[in-house]
Parts: C-alpha cells; structure tokens; sequence
C-alpha cells in the first residue's frame, strides 16, 4: 500500500513540474497567445487580417493573425493580397496595405517614433493627445511626418517619393534629405514628397486637382470589398481600400511580384498634367 502511495504521489509530482517547465518557458521566450496578448507602449496587436500579413525576422516571414502582438523594432511585410490592422495602448490604429513595408517602432529609445514606411501604404488613426505631449512621428525614405490627433495616409512609391493624404486633422511634414522649415498639411490637403526637390521649391506653386484623388478613393474602396479574409474581419467604414495601385504598384514586399519599370507607376502623376510634386491640395 505505501509502495503504490509512493508511486501515486511521484507521478503527480513529475506532471506537476513538467507543468511548471512549459509555464516557464512560455513566459521566458513570450509565445504569442492569440486573444490574450496584451497590448503595451511598445506593441501593437492585429485586430484584422486579411491575406499574406507577416513579421520578418531575419528574412524568414512569420505569418501573423489576430490577436498576436508585434513589437518594437519588428518589421511588417504585406504580399498583394495582405491587408491589416494593428491596435496601439491608447486604441490609436494603424492599417497597412498590400505590398507594403514598415518598421514599427524604429527608434528604440523613443516610442513617439511611431512607424518607418519603406513601400507601400499605411493609414493612420491616431487618438488626440494632450498639449503637453510630444506627437508621433512617422518616417519615409524622404518626409518626416509630425501628427497629433489625426487621420491620414502614408504612401511610398518604388521611387521613394512620398505622398501624406490628411483627412482630418493637422500634419508637418519635413523633408528627410533637405534641412528647412516645416510645412502644414490640413484637412482635405495633399503633399508630395520627392527625392530631389527640397520643400521649399516647391511653394507657391498651383495646387493638383482634386477630382483624381476622389476618383482614386473610390476605386480603393471598391477594391477593398473584394479583399478574401482569412480572419472575418473586415475594415472600418470611411477608410481607403487596398488595391495595387495604392500600395507601392505592385512592388514586392513579401511576395514574388515583379517591380514596375521605371516611370510606370510612381511617375505617371506627374505625367498626366498634374503640377510639380510637393504640392498642396486644397479643395
């Protein structure tokens, strides 16, 4: 009787400790729960995701899916048909968009840097925050971004130009390659951002037309209802749809799709009669 007691009593002690083991290193390495990652100032959670949304660690991609964490310093890749939302601590949002990159996160040491966009589109909803606060910042090949309480679009073509989209709210916007002043992007404005061309030349030149970015708008919003999701979420109403025009034109981040061909795509604003980049929409 006391040998099976002993035996009894070794077994459940050995399943204990094999317990503890797992806890332990569960807590240790940070395995990603999906529905109970917690959300802090330095990470973000997928609330929705729709085709190829990874993390790239090393140049291996990690398939996300809702309710995983990303964290500081991890890089974002989207494929052609990869679109996502990510929730901040304070429930600002940020979506990405099909063929995208971004870093979230970049400076380790200041988590107002909020996002550095390498290709592609984001979308930013970003809560209103106080006067004393410093605002986020978001980052490109050539703009700096300084937003506050505001909801815009980011995006960053093949060639490096980058266009900021405000749809409500108030941005400045400096360009990355020239020192100078900042310049003010307001509710319904547009500015365009290129390599070679500091803000200040651009100033005082005729505004684009606005019935090609409404015309766009619609388009992505028809794209987006086509979207297969692999999470059953679906995007907020009022926001811009992912489509491959919108989202770095077709360049690869993630995927196997080929770059466009020089003057195909990040150009061809330019082209269609519109006035020199850099300029501000103003309806």
């Amino acid at each position: 009787m006391e040998i099976r007691l002993k035996t009894l009593l070794e077994h459940k002690f050995r399943a204990l400790l094999r317990s503890a083991t797992v806890l332990a290193i569960v807590a240790v390495v940070g395995i990603a729960i999906p529905g109970h990652a917690q959300i802090t100032g330095n990470t973000a959670r997928v609330l929705v995701q729709n085709g190829r949304v990874s993390v790239d660690h090393a140049g291996d991609l990690w398939a996300l899916a809702p309710g995983q964490t990303i964290t500081s310093g991890e890089t974002v890749v989207t494929g052609i048909d990869g679109y996502a939302q990510f929730e901040l601590s304070d429930k600002s949002v940020i979506e990405v968009f099909p063929n995208s990159r971004m870093v979230f996160h970049p400076n380790l040491s200041n988590w107002h840097d909020l996002v550095d966009i390498f290709l592609g589109k984001i979308r930013l909803q970003i809560q209103h925050l106080t006067g004393g606060e410093s605002p986020y910042h978001v980052t490109s090949p050539t703009a700096v971004i300084s937003i506050r309480g505001t909801v815009l679009d980011v995006e960053v073509e093949p060639n490096e130009a980058t266009t900021v989209q405000v749809e409500t709210g108030l941005v400045g916007v400096r360009h990355r390659m020239f020192p100078g002043k900042e310049v003010s992007v307001e509710t319904g404005q547009t500015l365009r951002v290129v390599p070679n061309v500091p803000l200040a030349a651009i100033k005082g030149t005729s505004p684009f037309v606005i019935a090609g970015r409404v015309a766009r708008v619609a388009g992505e919003t028809v794209a987006r209802i086509g979207i297969p999701g692999k999470s059953g979420g679906s995007a907020p109403k009022g926001g811009s749809a992912p489509s491959a025009g919108s989202s770095g034109s077709g360049a690869s981040a993630g995927t196997n799709q080929p770059a466009p061909a020089p003057g195909q795509d990040g150009n061809s604003k330019q082209q269609q009669g519109s006035s020199p980049p850099g300029d501000v929409v103003k309806p």
